[in-house]
């Protein structure tokens, strides 16, 4: 990768992320909220941001946008006229060239109405706002189920060796949902262990690949015929679902489970 992305803590357990060019020095923000620890580190590592990219209308990723175009008055994209600073929207499959990095901008609605994801092919990183999550994806505020499952099912479709950033820290409670909830995995307990490694290492489980959440991530597999079997057979599913339920009535069921998890 050419570019180095910065996992910026904000709030209780968001995300902000800065991708930044170590040879031009410049810097792209996405989704700030607290401007400080932003704008702290643009100024230590000596970088020039070019813009701010913003996934979807959520106060927890945009209200950052103002104390940073205080600082440095730069184009703000977003996918929403109400955003307060916007000065370019942005839609479905458009290409942004900053020409340090391009990213391709992918209609996700579902968790919003609004909401987008930025996808750099070149670089292989996706960066998923509220959209998708590891072991676990958004909830359903604006949008319908069926817009979510069909948003999920278009980064599926991505590549496996793209790494994701998700827009909050939920993965410890994430697979908990998933091996206590939803099916019985094999190495599920190695793997919560892993994730809660990482974190006490790296304070942020950030980044993921995508690959391994096609394997992992129950709202990825709502259309597989081995998946659908092994949470009809968990004891904690039975009689609740079944296995002829259709992709969207799995769905369903899984992220209205996890609501109330």
């Amino acid at each position: 990768m050419n570019s180095s992305v910065k996992i910026v803590k904000q709030l209780k357990d968001n995300y902000s992320y800065i991708i930044y060019s170590n040879e031009s020095k410049k810097a792209i923000v996405i989704d700030p909220s607290e401007p400080k620890p932003i704008l702290d580190f643009l100024k230590d590592t000596n970088l020039n941001p070019v813009c701010i990219l913003i996934t979807h209308h959520h106060s927890d990723h945009t209200q950052g946008i103002d104390g940073i175009i205080k600082d440095y008055e730069r184009s703000v994209y977003t996918p929403n006229n109400n955003i307060k600073g916007t000065t370019d929207i942005i839609i479905d499959k458009q290409i942004l060239d900053f020409e340090f990095i391009n990213f391709e901008v992918i209609a996700t609605p579902g968790h919003t109405l609004d909401h987008v994801v930025f996808y750099s092919e070149k670089e292989k990183i996706l960066f998923s706002g509220d959209t998708l999550f590891y072991y676990g994806c958004g909830r359903i505020f604006e949008g319908t189920y069926e817009q979510m499952l069909n948003s999920l099912n278009k980064l599926k479709n991505l590549p496996n060796d793209i790494k994701v950033f998700c827009g909050h820290e939920y993965t410890t409670k994430n697979i908990e949902f998933v091996l206590n909830e939803i099916m019985h995995k094999e190495g599920g307990e190695i793997e919560k262990r892993k994730i809660i490694e990482i974190i006490e290492k790296n304070g942020s489980s950030m980044p993921f690949d995508l690959g391994h959440q096609k394997d992992w991530n129950p709202f990825l597999n709502c259309n597989d015929t081995q998946y659908k079997r092994s949470i009809v057979d968990f004891y904690k599913n039975k009689g609740l679902i079944n296995k002829d339920s259709s992709e969207l009535e799995f769905f369903t069921y899984i992220r209205e489970k996890r609501n109330k998890f």
